[in-house]
Parts: structure tokens; sequence; C-alpha cells
């Protein structure tokens, strides 16, 4: 008995060590699938001590890097349990985050649909603070209006869409600089657009920033 009791205190510590490294690794290659479904390539790393925090959703840091990624592609949850998990962080996509004290995600030619941003950034600097996002990229008013209708949905997402329809042809295929930024607050994790400011092809910036941030979290 004796001996089998200093085995569990000399293994305790080789355990622990194990889990401080290998937990971070496994959760963020998780999101790593997740983000490369579609194509493309991306690093997550998870920064918790202890490593079991993460657990709970907290952690010191999240940085995510990611180049070429297609989103546009639906992430496929395999199982009860993942489909769960997809619908929860559908539902409060940013509660996944909210956990971490500094939040820094960074992705370049990013493909959202038909949307195309070179440059995607979500940023926060401590626990509870807003977060800084900024979508810089090229589209055109044809691809634009189509898909903040097909979003919108209903007569708002008609009305959007009537504005693809009516404009001139050569204009609509034009391409045109993007870019927005935006203040984005966690409402229990349902972000909230607290200031946005650009736009695109005549369109305010709330409802693409909106769009974009959902497809990304949605991986996250």
């Amino acid at each position: 008995m004796p001996s089998f009791l200093a085995g569990i205190l000399v293994a305790l510590p080789v355990l622990t060590v194990v889990l401080e490294f290998a937990l971070p690794a496994y959760l963020a290659g998780r999101v790593e699938d997740r983000l490369e479904e579609g194509g493309g390539s991306a690093k997550v790393r998870l920064d918790a001590f202890p490593a079991v925090s993460l657990l709970a959703g907290r952690g010191g840091g999240f940085e995510a890097e990611g180049t070429g990624l297609r989103l546009d592609a639906g992430f496929q949850a395999e199982g009860t349990g993942r489909r769960q998990e997809a619908a929860d962080r559908r539902e409060n996509p940013l509660k996944r985050l909210d956990g971490f004290k500094r939040v820094d995600v960074t992705l370049s030619d990013l493909a959202a649909g038909p949307l195309r941003a070179g440059r995607f950034e979500l940023r926060r600097e401590g626990r509870g603070e807003d977060y800084a996002l900024l979508v810089k990229g090229v589209t055109t008013p044809r691809e634009v209006a189509d898909q903040l209708g097909r979003a919108a949905g209903g007569p708002l997402g008609g009305l959007i869409g009537s504005l693809a329809g009516g404009l001139v042809v050569g204009a609509a295929r034009t391409p045109i600089p993007l870019e927005l930024h935006a203040t984005v607050a966690s409402d229990e994790g349902r972000p909230r657009l607290a200031a946005a400011t650009g736009s695109v092809a005549g369109l305010p910036a709330g409802p693409l920033a909106r769009l974009m941030l959902a497809v990304v979290l949605d991986r996250l």
C-alpha cells in the first residue's frame, strides 16, 4: 500500500505537467480544424494557467492567425454533442472569447461567401473590455448587396437586393476597396456593435461588419 501511494504521488506531478501542455494544444487544434474546414491554414495558441481553466472557458490569451481561409463552406459537426456545440457557438458567438484576458485574431486572404477580405482583425486587450474589429479588402457593389440581402431576409433583404438589381451592370461589378472599423461589445456572448465606421457601395458599415464577424466567430 505505501508503495502504491508513493507511485500516485510521483505520477500526479507528471500528469499535471503533461496536462499543462496537452490540453491547450488539443483545444487549439480543434479551433484550427474548424477554421481550415473549407481550405487554407490556421494556427491557434491558447494561454492559460492552470490549463484546466480552459475547460471553464477562461484563459490568459487567445491568438489565432490564418491565411487563405474559405469560410463559405459550412462546418459540418458530427454527432449530437458536436451539433449542440455548434448551435451554442452560433447563439452566443463571443462566449468562447469573453473568458480570455487578451484576444488577437488576425486573418488574411479571407473568403466569406462572395466577400473577400485581405485582412480581418479582432482584438481585445483586457477581460471585460470591448473588441476592436477591422476588415479590409476588395469587393463589388453587387456582391455586397446580394450577400447582405440573403443575410437580412424578409422585406429588408428584398430592399437591399433591389439595390443590386438597380445598379448599372458595369458599376455593379467594378471592384471597390472595403475598409470597416467597429467597436464590438459582448452582451453575455452576443455581439453588439457599439460603433461602426465606413461604407461600401453606399451601404452602411454596420450590417456588413456583423456579417463578417458572424462568419468568423462561427468557426472559433
